[in-house]
């Protein structure tokens, strides 16, 4: 049993507490230490694009419209001058970047409502010549600080960070990428991606990055780049009819309910691990209590996503102290490809991720081993899902909208999504952070770079939950031994 995770699955609702990253200039980072080199705009090679393409936002695209960006920094350690990368590397990653937009164009073009459709329709146009915002940049930070996997400051991170505009900001439309290599002289690179989350998920957005990284590669060493050609077929999505005006009702428009808070002064980015072993003590555990509890009926089947699951949101319930008599909330996204009748190819392009709610009374999860609680609730969800990924989703808005002033715990991300593989000819990454969970309070997740089996969980929570976060993570590891 697994949930394969493909994006966030978090909106900000009036009352609740979202911590959007601020903008640059209310940052205690000095904006001077940071350097532009270059602004310029990469386009897929003229002529190779129909010359005018448009996409249909399908009824799972439109969920995001107004869900913001997904950004991600890949940080490499890469001990060369400003003046050596941009005159050796930076050529092939502009090159490379073109061609995977040959391949992946709707992310060169702009979302914007459809002129000739009905008011509630949305879509993806690509003009040939549209082109991607590409910054380059030279920061005068330490790499291994702004990189580590200990508790800091979210400030220095943030000039990392390309910007998209929001859906109000341009008539026109809204761009769909923007990307920004930031060169730390001789000490490493960091690749910041910014995707708006109506074009696509998180499983296409990675299948574009490993197009362009594996083509950048293939320059550098003439090896032939052999990649799945992304399917952008829209048609092949089957969801009952009237879903999609009931999903454009609540999420194409800017809704009251959507706030933007300042960000607290002390809000922090750690990363934890939970290894190979460590994952399966937890699973072990889990399906033999499960077992007892049940009578000694059949134990239940954990998998690595699920055991995950579950430790992080006890830790979290910890962390913030719950009261036993406080409903805990979980809300995670998953793949619907595979779950769709009929099923969508793997390399489909956009997004197709459902929605999960789980919860459970705190109390449950606080006691001695409630751990197996929370997977068992998380279980019983992912269950239900397989069954009928859309049973039920007329009422996701909604639920939505209840859900998150309850501080529910979501997910960012994958180890499905294999973001340490991400090579552009200059070695596996050294840290992949995805920063958008400071905006939605998501854990985010990924394979462990350097354990096998293992799962790598970022987290960004005010200082002192933290350090009760931290606290509860390690202490509970120590447990299973």
């Amino acid at each position: 049993m697994a949930a394969h995770n493909g994006g966030h699955f978090t909106l900000a609702v009036k009352g609740a507490r979202q911590h959007p990253l601020p903008k640059a200039a209310s940052t205690p980072i000095d904006m001077a230490s940071l350097r532009i080199l270059e602004r310029s705009r990469v386009s897929p090679p003229i002529g190779a694009v129909a010359e005018t393409t448009t996409l249909p936002l399908t009824v799972f695209d439109i969920i995001w419209l107004q869900g913001g960006t997904v950004e991600r920094v890949f940080f490499y350690r890469l001990p060369h001058s400003t003046s050596y990368f941009c005159a050796s590397l930076l050529p092939d990653l502009k090159a490379s970047l073109s061609l995977a937009l040959q391949q992946f164009y709707p992310l060169a073009g702009k979302i914007r409502r459809s002129p000739e459709l009905d008011d509630d329709k949305y879509e993806i146009r690509y003009v040939d010549g549209d082109s991607v915002s590409f910054a380059v940049a030279e920061y005068d930070a330490d790499f291994d600080e702004v990189s580590g996997d200990h508790a800091r400051a979210v400030g220095p991170l943030l000039p990392l960070l390309p910007r998209l505009p929001r859906s109000d900001d341009d008539d026109d439309g809204v761009p769909v990428l923007a990307l920004q290599v930031t060169v730390f002289p001789n000490q490493g690179v960091a690749v910041g991606v910014a995707v708006h989350h109506a074009a696509c998920d998180g499983l296409s957005s990675m299948r574009f990055m490993f197009s362009w990284a594996s083509t950048c590669a293939g320059l550098r060493s003439s090896a032939a780049v052999v990649a799945t050609p992304p399917v952008f077929d829209r048609s092949l999505v089957s969801v009952p009819r009237d879903l999609y005006s009931i999903f454009s009702r609540k999420f194409s428009k800017r809704a009251e309910w959507i706030i933007h808070e300042d960000q607290p002064v002390d809000m922090v980015v750690a990363s934890f691990t939970l290894k190979g072993d460590h994952i399966r003590r937890l699973k072990e555990l889990i399906s033999a209590e499960a077992e007892a509890t049940e009578g000694g009926g059949a134990s239940l089947r954990c998998s690595t996503i699920m055991a995950t699951y579950a430790y992080v949101w006890v830790c979290i319930i910890k962390a913030r102290a719950y009261g036993s008599d406080r409903t805990a909330h979980f809300m995670f996204a998953a793949d619907c490809r595979g779950r769709l009748r009929p099923p969508l190819p793997a390399a489909y392009f956009g997004n197709c991720i459902g929605a999960c709610f789980v919860e459970a009374k705190a109390g449950e999860l606080l006691r001695e081993n409630g751990v197996v609680s929370a997977a068992k609730a998380i279980g019983k969800t992912i269950e239900a899902f397989g069954d009928d990924p859309l049973r039920g989703a007329e009422t996701w808005p909604e639920r939505l909208e209840a859900v998150v002033p309850q501080q529910p715990l979501s997910v960012a991300g994958s180890p499905r999504f294999r973001v340490y593989d991400l090579d552009f000819g200059w070695g596996r990454p050294k840290k992949v952070e995805v920063t958008s969970i400071v905006r939605s309070g998501a854990m985010s997740l990924a394979e462990s770079r350097d354990d096998a089996g293992g799962v790598e969980i970022g987290m960004g929570l005010p200082k002192h939950d933290m350090d009760a976060f931290g606290t509860h993570f390690i202490d509970g590891l120590n447990r299973l031994q």
